[in-house]
């Protein structure tokens, strides 16, 4: 009898897992005070020193001594732990691919991994200090691809030419691109992704 193959769903962790976002926001106001950067927090732009006027040398300060408290924190998106746990018990592997990197956490896969188990997230693999999801989404055979930042959705799809979602979030509302489809629940993301499959 033939295996049944198992069909790959490659999902981001920041803003599409998890709430990240909103107490990162709240850490970079807390930190501009404390710096005394007087800037006008634009939380609709997604590069930092768009949203913060950060340079550099401020985000590498703000995550020594923010990032991993507000990461620690965050919580996950509503019904995100229920409907990846549905997802699995249905069969599909589930690949977590974060950004998230050494430079910015130090023992970034072991810190991540314990907030994904003590949120109860199912999960078959995480890739960490992922720089180009598209060819972490290629080398692991993902079919389906799930992120809230539209760069890392263009490229997957340009290169995989496999469904690709754009998770909602305060800082993509204008972006669009052809064949990339914006969800705004995890509810949502689960009767798309049976309706591609």
């Amino acid at each position: 009898m033939d295996e049944i193959k198992k069909i790959t769903i490659g999902i981001d962790l920041d803003d599409t897992i998890s709430n990240s976002n909103e107490l990162f926001l709240k850490y970079a106001k807390l930190y501009n005070e404390e710096k005394k950067i007087n800037f006008p927090i634009d939380e609709t732009q997604f590069d930092l020193d768009k949203s913060f006027g950060w340079n550099a040398d401020n985000y590498k300060e703000f995550c020594e001594k923010y990032l991993k408290t507000l990461l620690k924190e965050t919580e996950a998106k509503e019904n995100a732990v229920e409907v990846i746990k549905e997802l699995k018990k249905e069969g599909y592997e589930i690949i977590i691919i974060t950004a998230r990197h050494e430079d910015e956490l130090g023992n970034t896969y072991s810190f991540t991994k314990r907030w994904l188990e003590a949120k109860h997230i199912c999960f078959d693999k995480l890739i960490v200090n992922s720089r180009k999801k598209e060819i972490d989404c290629l080398e692991n055979n993902v079919e389906v691809f799930i992120d809230d930042n539209l760069k890392n959705c263009i490229n997957v799809y340009n290169k995989l030419h496999i469904p690709v979602f754009l998770f909602d979030s305060i800082y993509n509302k204008h972006d669009s691109y052809p064949n990339i489809e914006r969800i705004y629940s995890w509810d949502e993301a689960y009767k798309k992704i049976k309706k591609v499959l």
